[in-house]
């Protein structure tokens, strides 16, 4: 992107790539596209999928010395956004806000949030936000890092939004490092973590699970949990503990990553798990979850497909792959519930995997195969 004429990088931020390619990328960046008028600081700027500063959209910018950190797609189109900031085009929006599709302020949408940012995001089916990070509202003296929002931006009161947690890290207890993300189960529940040693003052070693109403629960997750250990260079020594990501294997089970040495399950500790473990077979917190196939029909067929979607599954994205793993086929399916129909064109026969994949990661798949 910095081979092109209108566009220099200076602060990193997050992004989005659309189905076509093209990508959304926030942070704070120099353009100098003194045709269309984009020359200076801005914080919301498209790409081709070539790479190029797209001429045909227009660039966003925050007031002041600011930077957009974190984007977070939404099932209508509109995208949630967060950073250091406290306007946005020229208008007053909080720590958290939301833009229609074309980077447009949504103004039905204003939070409270005065300091703090988000590091991870959760839209409900009604439309409520689960947000993770540190926040500050107005009104409210405490520091809050798990919150759920109306679909206004208003803290939801029936959430229990005061979790209290401590980091052990060099960037002390309130440092945004302490929550890492947030990752939604199919019952409602939700995967917190980051680098955070405790949760309401119970051990919690940077994963917990929190009910629908956000209260900490005793399992999976108990007082066990990753591990730490000081990285030391010649200009000091850095205490480190945290899981940063939490995904969904094909088979059900989750692998977790970060800076960490050691697991512990509340029953082992097993001190050979770093950086990176799986949550199922190692008995470190989750147990090996049922993995039932996606139900295809008719297979073989000729062609066309019906696929019953997973209750409570939404599907955003079915792709085919071969059976060397290669992509053959891909369609974006708007978050579709219940039964789908797909035409799947000109591919020839053979054995094939059908994949579904929602807005959050989650996988579910099925086997089929086409005789033409």
């Amino acid at each position: 992107m910095i081979n092109g004429p209108y566009f220099y990088p200076i602060q990193g931020g997050d992004y989005h790539v659309f189905p076509d390619g093209r990508v959304l990328l926030t942070g704070a960046h120099s353009l100098n596209d003194t045709v269309r008028g984009f020359t200076g600081t801005y914080h919301l700027i498209w790409f081709t999928n070539t790479g190029h500063l797209d001429t045909t959209r227009t660039h966003r910018r925050c007031g002041g010395s600011s930077a957009i950190y974190d984007i977070e797609p939404l099932a209508d189109g509109k995208f949630l956004l967060s950073g250091v900031l406290s306007s946005y085009e020229g208008s007053p929006v909080g720590r958290i806000f939301r833009i229609h599709p074309d980077g447009a302020l949504d103004t039905t949408f204003q939070t409270s949030i005065h300091w703090g940012q988000a590091v991870g995001y959760h839209q409900q089916a009604d439309g409520k936000v689960i947000a993770a990070g540190r926040f500050l509202f107005q009104g409210d003296p405490d520091t809050l890092h798990l919150v759920r929002l109306m679909p206004d931006g208003q803290l939801d009161t029936t959430f229990n939004n005061h979790l209290r947690s401590l980091y052990a890290g060099e960037f002390g207890p309130e440092s945004s490092v302490a929550w890492a993300g947030i990752r939604p189960l199919d019952d409602g529940r939700h995967i917190v973590h980051g680098g955070f040693t405790s949760i309401n003052e119970q051990p919690r070693g940077g994963i917990a699970l929190v009910d629908t109403a956000g209260h900490l629960l005793d399992a999976p997750f108990g007082e066990g949990g990753c591990g730490q250990y000081v990285y030391t260079t010649p200009s000091g020594s850095t205490l480190y503990g945290s899981i940063e990501g939490v995904t969904e294997a094909p088979d059900g089970s989750f692998y977790i990553w970060g800076a960490y040495h050691g697991y512990d399950d509340g029953t082992t500790n097993d001190p050979t798990q770093r950086m990176v473990s799986r949550l199922y077979g190692l008995n470190v917190g989750m147990g090996e979850r049922a993995f039932v196939p996606l139900r295809i029909q008719p297979n073989p067929t000729h062609g066309p497909l019906s696929v019953t979607i997973p209750e409570a599954f939404r599907a955003h994205q079915a792709e085919v792959l071969d059976t060397h793993g290669r992509l053959v086929w891909s369609m974006a399916m708007g978050t579709h519930e219940g039964q789908a129909q797909l035409d799947l064109g000109a591919i020839p026969s053979g054995a094939y995997v059908l994949r579904l994949l929602d807005r959050n990661g989650m996988v579910r798949q099925g086997r089929f195969i086409i005789m033409r």
